[in-house]
């Protein structure tokens, strides 16, 4: 008889729980029959629950609050990226290459006692180290294949969701490997220098295809498909041309987009300058001033005819590229010049270089040759950095200052090169009526060699006194900025982050993704979100 009624009992109690899977498809079993936990979307009448309700008074407030913050305006944001990958025939090559290159570079430090100290750290000895896997606790310098490291760019890309971006030294197999690992999500347009089809380096320009189209000539934009690409020489249509005093054939790929979300045309070039011609590199950067120049007047001429709303009168103009030079010479300064107090050298619109032009809270580091022996001491807290004065006024919401390392060319080994030698990765914008330019207005290059701190005076540095004063000049600085008048700056692009990114897997015992760091910016401008 008891066991009749047990089978009853637990068949009642299935049915019940039967029907709540039903009816609500899951339940909450801690208060099953007072509150169904599913479709979130219903009424819950448990009394235990009632106290979690907001109260007549509050619902009021948060219908005030609602109203209070709508907007009528929106914010839109691009991330611009860009990766020399370093170009790899094979894997047999990246391994026989790899093994020259680690004995020439170490015979070179060995002999001048020069490299970052970070690369000069041997492999760690992990006999007597207590490990399942003592081949992770390994550090590799080297080249390593591009089966291994190609993956790793990719997912550079991937994890930081560029919209634009460009590669440097892409041979025709890595450029397909690319293709298949970045997936449908990007659209592209690049070919090879040799023969403008698939033989050399290409510099391949990717977009992301829910944020932007191509658009051709016709539409304001470049070309019958929205894409050309000229060689940097003195006769930039013919294909395969070497320029002036180039060692290698270089070239460019322009490529003209539309921005889905506002309906404006956006310009990307994307290059690689001669490793060893300066007179190329200067004229390269020639050359491209004058096609930005005339992309952006051809695409202001189709919107001024069009009637086009004032936000998209004039194109954002974007320079991507491995311009194999520092900032100290000519071809950096024919991008830029006359910002950053450099004198002009042509008349017209110029790039912005975005990690000068960022508005930070501090001068950038960026903005000297060589590393300064200060911030060794701020990092190594030897030295604590200086106090803001009492009365100065911080402003927020911005970076103190580029972020990541200042070199961007590693190499794949040490290196006796001085910091100034591998600062040679830039995103530029052309500083035309699509931009605002927040430069700082102490952003002035100082080409004169770093010199050590000075002894202490009085107990305080002279170089702190300097400090002092810079912080000074930064509040005044600050201060014209924000009385600046807006002239519809609201609608305009604006330069609001830069960084260097790590070229460095921890991953797979570690290794070097490419003897290139990333590059990022992140640009944004308001909307009207009025219908």
């Amino acid at each position: 008889m008891c066991h009749r009624l047990l089978a009853v009992l637990l068949l009642v109690t299935f049915a019940f729980g039967l029907l709540l899977l039903t009816r609500f498809r899951t339940y909450d079993f801690v208060s099953v029959g007072l509150c169904r936990v599913a479709p979130f979307s219903a009424s819950c009448s448990s009394a235990r629950l009632d106290m979690f309700l907001p109260t007549t008074s509050e619902m009021a407030t948060q219908k005030l609050h609602t109203a209070q913050h709508g907007r009528s305006k929106g914010r839109v944001a691009l991330s611009i990226g860009s990766i020399n990958i370093r170009y790899s025939r094979d894997t047999l090559y990246d391994s026989t290459h790899s093994m020259l290159s680690s004995i020439e570079n170490s015979i070179n430090v060995a002999r001048l006692g020069t490299g970052p100290s970070s690369q000069l750290v041997a492999s760690l000895d992990t006999h007597d180290i207590d490990s399942p896997s003592p081949f992770l606790m390994r550090k590799y310098h080297g080249e390593r294949s591009w089966l291994l490291r190609g993956p790793k760019v990719a997912d550079v890309v991937l994890f930081n969701n560029w919209d634009i971006f460009a590669f440097q030294e892409v041979l025709d197999g890595q450029y397909g490997n690319l293709i298949e690992w970045l997936g449908q999500e990007y659209d592209h347009a690049g070919v090879g220098r040799d023969d403008g089809h698939r033989a050399g380096e290409a510099v391949p320009v990717f977009w992301r295809r829910d944020t932007f189209e191509r658009v051709n000539g016709s539409q304001g934009g470049i070309g019958p498909d929205g894409v050309e690409h000229f060689w940097l020489s003195p006769t930039p249509n013919v294909v395969g041309s070497v320029g002036w005093d180039a060692a290698l054939t270089r070239m460019c790929t322009h490529v003209s987009l539309r921005l889905l979300a506002t309906d404006e045309i956006i310009h990307v070039f994307s290059t690689h300058y001669d490793h060893q011609g300066v007179v190329a590199r200067s004229k390269s950067s020639e050359l491209i001033v004058e096609r930005a120049r005339k992309a952006s007047a051809r695409t202001k001429a189709f919107c001024t005819l069009r009637k086009s709303p004032p936000s998209q009168s004039e194109p954002l103009v974007v320079l991507i590229g491995d311009l194999n030079s520092p900032r100290n010479e000519g071809s950096w300064s024919t991008l830029v010049s006359p910002h950053y107090h450099l004198e002009a050298n042509s008349t017209g619109a110029t790039f912005l270089d975005t990690a000068l032009s960022l508005p930070t809270r501090r001068k950038s580091p960026l903005l000297t040759d060589n590393e300064d022996p200060l911030r060794s001491k701020f990092a190594s807290g030897r030295k604590l950095p200086p106090r803001p004065e009492p009365d100065a006024e911080i402003k927020g919401g911005i970076l103190s200052e580029p972020v990541g390392p200042l070199r961007t060319f590693t190499d794949f080994e040490p290196s006796p090169r001085n910091a100034i030698d591998d600062r040679i990765d830039f995103i530029m914008i052309l500083d035309n009526g699509a931009v605002l330019d927040e430069t700082r207005d102490d952003a002035k290059l100082d080409h004169s060699e770093m010199l050590p701190p000075s002894s202490p005076r009085t107990g305080v540095h002279a170089r702190d006194i300097r400090i002092t004063n810079q912080q000074k000049q930064e509040k005044r600085t600050t201060n014209r900025q924000n009385d600046r008048p807006a002239r519809a700056s609201l609608a305009r692009w604006k330069i609001r982050a830069f960084g260097t990114l790590p070229n460095w897997s921890e991953a797979d015992a570690g290794f070097l993704i490419s003897d290139h760091r990333p590059v990022m910016a992140r640009i944004e401008r308001i909307i009207s979100l009025s219908p």
